[in-house]
């Protein structure tokens, strides 16, 4: 088996790679970037392309059927420069990936969105992200699973906006202890095996579309676990 993991230079996807690259479930891991992670082994093949327009064609050709679509990619409407290239980057990118894969036969997608995601909120971001998840859900993919973390906490190889650092700096001291309900603060490493030990379950016997939507809570949880 193999997975395809967008956003893998990124604070989550770069963990998703990581432990999908440890996983004895998949053969063989391939990303797609504008450079590359540093995550380098035999089993990883890191795909370098610039223009992110040209990234469906990629997921299309490298995703073999049957098998797992990672996305932990994103972005922040300071880091895109105004709301309109938040939406094409946010949104745009990551919705044409996601239906690049159920093209090519993926039977699983794991996105990473955000506690309070919904398409109908005043607020864009929580507003692009909501609209992300009900349009991936309506690809109807065999499974979709979507992770709804609070704080992202860890470092990250390109640092956000200042108010990002202090929020995740805040946040950190709620981590796992009995107040770790104060935003759900969670470790990218934490997510990012959560994720893939969530898409290592067997599927469904159903034949009916699957949506597990795990929730901030339902994810520190899950952490405690590990």
């Amino acid at each position: 088996m193999s997975a395809f993991v967008l956003g893998s230079t990124g604070l989550v996807g770069l963990q998703i790679l990581k432990y999908a690259e440890k996983s004895p479930l998949y053969e063989k891991v391939v990303t797609v970037s504008r450079r590359a992670p540093s995550v380098q082994s035999d089993k990883v093949n890191s795909i370098i392309e610039g223009d992110s327009s040209k990234w469906s064609d990629i997921i299309k050709k490298e995703v073999p059927k049957g098998k797992t679509f990672y996305s932990g990619f994103g972005t922040t409407r300071a880091a895109a420069g105004s709301a309109e290239k938040f939406k094409e980057i946010d949104y745009g990118i990551n919705y044409a990936a996601a239906k690049a894969a159920k093209e090519a036969g993926v039977e699983t997608v794991v996105l990473i969105s955000t506690m309070g995601a919904n398409a109908q909120s005043s607020l864009l971001y929580f507003q692009t992200k909501g609209k992300l998840e009900d349009d991936i859900i309506d690809l109807k993919f065999p499974r979709t699973i979507i992770l709804r973390p609070g704080a992202l906490l860890g470092e990250r190889d390109k640092p956000k906006d200042l108010l990002n650092n202090v929020t995740a700096t805040v946040f950190k001291f709620f981590h796992g202890g009995a107040l770790s309900f104060v935003g759900y603060p969670i470790f990218g490493h934490e997510l990012g095996q959560i994720a893939v030990n969530l898409a290592s379950e067997p599927l469904s016997k159903s034949g009916e579309p699957e949506v597990k939507i795990v929730s901030g809570g339902e994810i520190t949880a899950l952490a405690k676990k590990l």
